[in-house]
């Protein structure tokens, strides 16, 4: 079982590894249904890769760093959550190396 706690920083653990995961941006909090596409990303992750601790740790890498990129363009937790399908839409590897964090 892993499990996903989601906050400031998120931490995921299988009960014998932990990481945590420090993207995202605070006005995500603000949005609701972020809990459930981070759900979502997870279970996508977790279709193509088996080692569902790490389809998970980066199933919110990419939720965090997309948050990072779309509060840039968001004025609010409305445009934040269009500017996030915008971002998820247009993601590149190049992006995601540019903010990934260790």
């Amino acid at each position: 079982c892993v499990v996903v706690v989601s906050g400031a920083i998120d931490l995921v653990t299988d009960g014998h590894k932990k990481i945590a995961v420090p993207h995202g941006h605070a006005m995500m909090s603000r949005v609701t249904g972020l809990g459930c596409t981070a759900t979502a990303l997870i279970g996508a992750f977790s279709a193509i890769n088996t080692d569902y601790f790490t389809a998970a740790v980066h199933a919110m890498a990419l939720m965090g760093i997309c948050g990072e990129m779309a509060a840039k363009e968001a004025s609010g937790p409305a445009s934040l959550q269009l500017n996030l399908i915008d971002t998820f839409y247009n993601i590149e590897q190049n992006h995601i190396s540019a903010y990934l964090k260790d």
